[in-house]
């Protein structure tokens, strides 16, 4: 039986960010890798001419002014997916996508009947973006229901799972 084919690496050349930052502000990615999964970002490192060329990492765009073209790598992160993990005593543990828009999953974790996160709702940007930023709104930080985020090292390529206190 033959292995299945390994997935190329998309790079898009000379891509408009204006759709991609919420100021709507003109600017070039000289290249931009859409990351869906971890091993897209393996794909990257792996590659002789990007792998090891400064990146930078986007989201929602929405904490972003760009006033220049953006020379590095742009990892657009477009991770998927949104599910009940565990249910305890205390607490729902949700998994989502980095790609999600932040209040996409506050709006899907109510329809489920899992309160909670209601008064982060409406913050712009994404579900990848907010423990960097440990969003927060109306007395509630993301820290008070965070659990773990994993993530792939932009350097060795490695999974690493980052706890709340990391």
């Amino acid at each position: 039986m033959q292995a299945p084919a390994v997935e190329p690496l998309r790079v898009e050349r000379h891509v408009s960010l204006r759709a991609y930052n919420t100021f709507g502000l003109p600017a070039l990615a000289r290249a931009l890798v859409r990351i869906t999964s971890d091993a897209d970002v393996r794909r990257l490192l792996a590659d002789p001419e990007l792998g090891r060329a400064p990146k930078l990492v986007l989201g929602g765009g929405s904490n972003l002014v760009l006033t220049r073209d953006v020379a590095q790598v742009v990892l657009k992160v477009e991770v998927r997916g949104m599910r009940l993990v565990e249910t305890r005593d205390d607490a729902w543990i949700v998994e989502a996508g980095g790609g999600e828009g932040w209040h996409d999953l506050v709006a899907w974790t109510l329809d489920q009947g899992l309160p909670g996160l209601e008064n982060l709702a409406l913050i712009p940007g994404t579900v990848g973006a907010a423990p960097v930023q440990n969003i927060g709104a109306y007395g509630l930080d993301l820290a008070d229901r965070f659990e773990s985020l994993d993530a792939v090292d932009l350097v060795t390529g490695r999974g690493v799972t980052l706890d709340a206190a990391a």
